[in-house]
């Protein structure tokens, strides 16, 4: 098997290089400075040289203690809006409850800020484009946190893919079989949005990247094992593209073991398979015997992070690291604001078509 060494997104020497010419600190606060925006956001931010975190917020006391403990230079206060109203700071990272992140992104762009925002991006497309028009009039960037994009892995399919390996992406499909999320605010369907849109938003984006402009969704699920929650524990998505593509999510939140995401596409000349936790990528062509089998090579900065369910979780430095870019440069972030509202949408279709029954169409209105 072979390892691939090269950097999919851009190197350590050339985050060096940007250092060296932009060595000014860009000064950053922490909406939400809970499990992720503390082991995930504040984490990576600290290990940025050029980077200060001046500020971050925890309405639980044991969060604000725990983020003393890892950064005693940082400001930690309970209202998130001492954080946003700063007037010394570039950009916000909104890392709260989904519910709370219209709210939150929109008071940092009226107070001046960048905004990187935890996906998703919102509730609902309406929420999502108060936020987007929101960062218009301010003139600021918005990036959304689908750190899947980011992620050397699925970098490297997209590179295969775009060099025409398996030909026009025809199919593609994602299977995550994993044990529950944690409860507390994630149990809850006002809070979160629902399932697919707390959880699978990740997945939706992927497909939106690899096929372009969703068409119609049509799903099915439920509640069938977790029943301490509001949020249903298994689905079945299945998503119509432009030009007759199509992707599919198979989801199940009861399997004991495991937390591989098997994510896939499939054209005319062949097809890729990826495993996330094992970082393996597999190439089949039609027009070659042999199968070629790739494992992509650990990133040092990422690969110590492993997420609350246990799984390796990769690509928030890199996501990071273009946002700061960005700002620096006023260029626009590949998840920008229109890509997190047409993740939401497809979501959102998804539940929908769960709750009538029937398949939902996507109006342009809705993208």
């Amino acid at each position: 098997m072979e390892t691939l060494t090269g950097e999919c997104l851009a190197g350590r020497a050339d985050i060096r290089r940007e250092k060296g010419r932009m060595a000014e600190q860009f000064r950053i606060g922490i909406v939400g400075a809970g499990w992720f925006g503390r082991e995930a956001h504040l984490a990576n931010l600290l290990g940025m040289d050029d980077v200060t975190v001046v500020a971050a917020c925890s309405k639980e006391e044991s969060e604000r203690s725990k983020v003393k403990g890892a950064a005693p230079a940082v400001d930690v206060v309970a209202d998130w809006r001492q954080v946003v109203d700063r007037p010394d700071l570039d950009a916000v990272i909104v890392s709260v409850p989904n519910f709370m992140h219209c709210e939150v992104a929109v008071a940092a762009f009226e107070s001046g800020k960048h905004v990187f925002c935890e996906k998703p991006l919102g509730l609902n497309t309406a929420e999502c484009d108060r936020i987007i028009a929101a960062a218009e009039r301010a003139g600021k960037v918005l990036q959304v946190g689908h750190e899947m994009r980011y992620q050397r892995l699925y970098r490297h399919m997209r590179e295969l893919v775009d060099r025409g390996e398996v030909g026009a992406v025809q199919l593609m499909w994602c299977r995550e079989f994993r044990g529950p999320m944690r409860l507390g605010w994630r149990a809850s369907e006002s809070m979160t949005g629902g399932t697919l849109l707390e959880k699978n938003c990740h997945h939706f984006d992927l497909f939106n990247w690899f096929l372009g402009r969703p068409l119609r969704v049509a799903a099915i699920g439920g509640r069938n094992v977790l029943l301490d929650r509001e949020v249903i524990d298994n689905a079945m998505v299945l998503v119509e593209y432009e030009g007759g593509r199509r992707a599919v999510l198979q989801l199940c939140l009861f399997a004991p073991y495991g937390g591989e995401i098997e994510i896939g596409v499939a054209g005319a000349r062949g097809k890729i398979d990826t495993f996330s936790q094992a970082w393996r990528l597999t190439l089949q062509r039609f027009d070659v015997d042999e199968r070629l089998e790739l494992a992509v090579g650990e990133d040092p900065v990422e690969a110590a992070f492993v997420d609350a369910a246990g799984q390796v979780n990769r690509g928030v430095y890199a996501e990071l690291r273009e946002f700061i870019r960005c700002c620096r440069t006023g260029e626009r972030p590949l998840v920008d604001g229109q890509a997190g509202r047409m993740s939401v949408a497809v979501a959102v279709a998804a539940q929908e078509s769960i709750r009538s029954g029937e398949m939902v169409t996507l109006q342009p209105a809705n993208l």
